[in-house]
């Protein structure tokens, strides 16, 4: 007989404190909450008392089965048919892998995965998500969990998770949750006497003796699972009968100083000797391995036909010792409490539980996807370097899933097993495998801490030249991602010498030297790496080796970028096409996304990042879409749209701090840092780059501190200060031979031009780069070449190079004005264009814009031509932020409002008291202001921003 409390006994404050967190929930604030306690402690009992009226409940347990307790969590939201799939966009499908094939969903970026998962849960309105035994769970279900730790805050969503207090990464991960205060722990202590004979009443229902209260909470020392365990033995017995007046001892019920798991192994094991041997070796055989277990494994393992089987586990069942696992496995069932599989065991010695486990493993082991499970079977059978093996097998297998998180903890836990001078193969793969994962994860510090081990594994093996390569090749590469260069040239040079002239390693090997080249402070650095890159690409091609190509091809690339922007996005291309053809869809993705970020740099037209950011985000590549959000913030700034700047820019950091993305998170702020310059916002942008000091940024770092203190300058109207940042930026840019940056020397040109400090040679300097190519500095160096030919005397030739610098930064207006105030005091002065004109336009900009100063500058220069200053007309301030911006005046305002009406322009003329002509004007420099492709998408744009 089995009893159980109808009520949750000595819990009441744990009670209570989940209740004030789903109460936290229907106000919007979410929180996480693990409940800690030993096995039969209330643990599940505990969990399941969060909820109430109009919270949604969804629940999961964790297995031996990758992600079964996220999976049937994401099932139990799906059941009710209510959820929006179109809301969850491109996460649809990987919600769709975890519920219909949980092999395939392993294949899903782990932090793609979680975001899903936490997008389905925001959906369920006020919702409790119950993930149970995470002490057995998998790494990437423990990444699901501290993943939604972090993130449910601001969502009406309660996490609970249960677990055992014992070593490992599940408390690893509670751990670390609490300290950055992530969750809260509620550890459930046993029960005290009072609770105790509590239990027993509830379970009863009925008096009973004081002697039997006493024995009972000494035996069970306080654990409500054994409480119930010992009344089911005790009544089964005929130990404790029920009679008219209560309940009544007839004998013995235990002696006092036994041990709580003697008692419940004895409790259970009478249960299942009254089934018979045959399911005594089949449960026996199930147990060894744990909790949950395959019936056919169990089958096997035991040495019993799998139909005699099913009716022992039948009998077993209904003497509610096992139950069918949720879901739609019919070969998967489960001990009704992990106390019960222990007990068990509990009569075998250590031998025979030894030779059970390994009959199991023997049956598991050639099972694809079974490694951790018979890995685990083989540490109880005493065998730690075949467990150690097959934990290198599954860590291989997560990794090329792009699990790296589960590869990492596996090839960790196989390393545990073994020492790692053993001089075994098996302790070599581990090595080897944990530091390719590494790398791919980014932990560039654990790659350089273990790379002379294992260089000292290999050895030991006498591992083949290629192996040996790949190692230093994997560290050269983590020296490149990291900034430290030296130490990857370092590792390259070891490479060579060990390479013996092999043609597809030397070509491996040059293309990762090309890379480390390219970004060192080689004099001839663009030089090499290209050299270096020609060599691999020739080499890979003629021996089909796809990869080695694409990475070549990626570094001949950005050296073309410096001079041949067209160049450089048709190496791109063969990039784009290797990878579709061979199924390498990281580069195809990388390829397309540099693409686009080139026809950006080019025109400042941002259509072709848009159409990758949408296309990623579809994909769940939430990662990528925050990259392309720095480009696209990055174009808004100096397109003169701050708005949307600060929307992508918050969006790249949001992303950045909730993946824990610190490489990203910095880019993130350079983006604010850029966006603080632009808007004369000094101390803004020293906060952003005072949290990137020290910082090396890819290399790009002191050279763009410079240049954004210089343009921060620039728009206070400190021509000086902003001559010494351009001077910093530019002996940083040197430092490095000139190869990354470019940003600062046009402005910078154009402002010693101005001055008198720069010749006809400085500018020609800079037509052999790509800056004549960049939408972004290409007017800087036009406006100096109309200084140059006004200082000599040829008005008309410094007026054709002016209007060409007007038309060119017609993409880029903070560029196009700020390159106007530069040069048109030297118009005035040496009489060229229409600085008159020109003055007003751009006191016009930087008025709408709100940089007042150099507004101010360009009324004064008015002033002093003879010419009145601009005039503000009523209404002004009525434009919307957005628009003043952008430049849009009061009369633009007046036509924009109509536009948004669907008005022609003969219909806005006669409301307005205009020409249709002048409408016409004002319509095409709305349309140039505000950066819409046509009339359409302009009254799209009205209708959002002029109400």
């Amino acid at each position: 007989m089995s009893f159980v409390s109808p009520v949750l006994v000595g819990r009441a404050a744990e009670v209570g404190a989940l209740d004030a967190a789903v109460a936290r929930a229907r106000a919007g604030v979410g929180g996480t909450v693990f409940v800690v306690g030993e096995a039969g402690i209330g643990k599940s009992r505990l969990a399941a008392t969060a909820g109430g009226a109009g919270v949604r409940v969804v629940r999961g347990r964790a297995g031996s089965v990758p992600l079964r307790a996220v999976s049937e969590a994401v099932l139990g939201a799906l059941r009710d048919g209510s959820v929006d799939r179109e809301r969850l966009g491109g996460f649809w499908p990987v919600l769709w892998r975890l519920v219909s094939d949980r092999t395939e969903a392993l294949t899903d970026p782990p932090l793609v995965r979680a975001e899903a998962v936490l997008r389905l849960l925001a959906q369920l309105g006020t919702c409790v998500l119950t993930l149970e035994d995470l002490h057995d769970a998998d790494a990437d279900t423990l990444h699901v969990v501290d993943y939604l730790a972090d993130n449910v805050g601001d969502q009406p969503v309660v996490v609970v998770g249960t677990a055992r207090p014992d070593p490992g990464p599940a408390h690893d991960v509670i751990a670390s949750a609490v300290a950055r205060r992530a969750a809260t722990v509620l550890r459930l202590a046993p029960l005290d006497r009072a609770a105790t004979g509590e239990l027993v009443h509830r379970c009863l229902d009925g008096p009973v003796p004081d002697e039997l209260l006493d024995r009972v909470h000494r035996n069970a020392d306080g654990v409500p699972f054994v409480v119930e365990e010992m009344l089911g033995a005790l009544v089964d017995d005929g130990t404790l009968v029920r009679m008219p007046d209560g309940w009544r001892l007839t004998g013995d019920p235990g002696d006092p100083g036994a041990r709580v798991p003697a008692t419940v192994a004895a409790a259970v094991q009478r249960r299942v000797d009254r089934l018979g041997p045959g399911a005594t070796e089949v449960l026996r055989a199930a147990a060894v391995f744990g909790r949950t277990f395959s019936l056919s494994a169990a089958a096997a393992t035991a040495g019993i036909d799998a139909t005699d089987a099913v009716g022992h586990l039948r009998a077993a069942a209904g003497a509610q010792l096992v139950a069918a696992e949720p879901g739609d496995d019919p070969d998967r069932y489960a001990f009704r409490h992990a106390l019960t599989a222990e007990a068990v065991l509990a009569g075998l010695l250590p031998v025979e539980r030894a030779g059970l486990a390994r009959t199991a493993a023997a049956v598991v082991e050639p099972v694809d996807g079974q490694e951790e499970v018979a890995a685990a079977l083989w540490l109880t059978a005493d065998e730690p370097g075949r467990a150690a093996e097959l934990l290198r097998r599954a860590g291989r297998r997560a990794a090329a899933r792009g699990t790296l998180a589960a590869s990492t903890a596996l090839l960790e836990r196989g390393l545990s097993l073994v020492d790692t001078r053993d001089g075994s193969e098996t302790t070599a793969g581990l090595l080897e495998a944990l530091v390719h994962t590494l790398v791919e994860s980014g932990d560039i510090e654990r790659v350089r801490a273990l790379g002379s081990t294992l260089d000292g594994a290999l050895s030991r093996v006498d591992a083949s030249p290629a192996r040996r390569v790949a190692a230093r090749l994997t560290r050269a590469r983590a020296g490149g991602a990291s900034g430290l260069w030296r130490d990857g040239l370092a590792e390259i040079a070891a490479a060579r010498a060990l390479a013996g002239g092999e043609p597809a390693l030397v070509a491996e090997i040059d293309a990762v030297a090309s890379r480390l080249v390219f970004l060192s402070d080689h004099p001839e650095g663009d030089t090499e790496a290209r050299r270096l890159a020609e060599a691999a690409l020739a080499t890979a091609t003629a021996a089909d080796l796809p990869e080695v190509a694409c990475e070549a091809l990626e570094i001949l690339s950005r050296c073309a970028r410096l001079t041949d922007l067209a160049a450089a996005q048709a190496h791109l291309g063969r990039v784009a096409e290797l990878a579709e053809r061979h199924s390498l869809p990281i580069w195809r993705v990388r390829a397309f996304m540099e693409i686009a970020a080139i026809e950006k740099d080019r025109t400042n037209d941002v259509s072709g990042l848009l159409v990758i950011r949408q296309a990623v985000e579809d994909a769940g590549a939430v990662v990528t879409a925050a990259w392309v959000d720095f480009n696209l913030g990055v174009a808004a700034v100096f397109a003169g749209d701050l708005v949307a700047a600060e929307r992508y820019c918050d969006r790249a950091l949001a992303t950045a701090r909730r993946f824990r993305r610190i490489d990203l998170e910095r880019i993130g702020l350079c983006g604010r840092a850029v966006l603080a310059a632009c808007r004369a916002d000094r101390a803004g942008m020293e906060r952003a780059l005072a949290q990137l000091e020290g910082v090396d940024l890819f290399g790009y770092g002191p050279e763009v501190w410079g240049y954004l203190r210089a343009v921060c300058a620039l728009l206070e109207e400190d021509h000086d200060r902003a001559l010494e940042h351009f001077a910093d930026a530019d002996a940083a840019s040197a430092a490095i031979g000139h190869r990354r940056g470019f940003g600062h020397r046009a402005p910078y040109l154009l402002l010693r031009a101005a001055g008198g400090h720069a010749t006809w040679a400085d500018h020609d300097a800079l037509l052999g780069t790509n800056l004549m190519q960049m939408s972004l500095h290409r007017s800087y160096v036009l406006w100096t070449r109309a200084v140059l030919f006004g200082r000599d005397g040829k008005p008309d030739d410094a007026a054709q190079a002016a209007a060409e610098a007007m038309e060119s930064g017609a993409a880029v207006p903070l560029n196009r004005y700020l390159g106007t105030r530069i040069a048109a005091p030297c118009a005035l002065a040496d009489g060229w264009g229409e600085p008159l004109t020109w003055l007003r336009d751009t006191e016009e900009y930087f008025h709408g814009a709100g940089l007042t100063q150099p507004a101010a500058a360009c009324r004064a220069l008015l002033r002093g031509a003879g010419v009145g200053g601009q005039q503000r007309r009523a209404g002004y301030g009525a434009v919307p932020p957005v628009l003043r911006r952008a430049g849009v005046t009061v009369r633009e305002y007046d036509v924009l409002r109509l536009v948004g009406e669907r008005l022609g322009n003969i219909e806005i003329a006669e409301r307005l008291f205009l020409s249709p002509r002048t409408v016409e004007r004002h319509v095409a420099s709305l349309r140039q202001r505000t950066g819409q492709p046509d009339r359409a998408h302009l009254v799209e744009y009205a209708r959002r921003h002029a109400k």
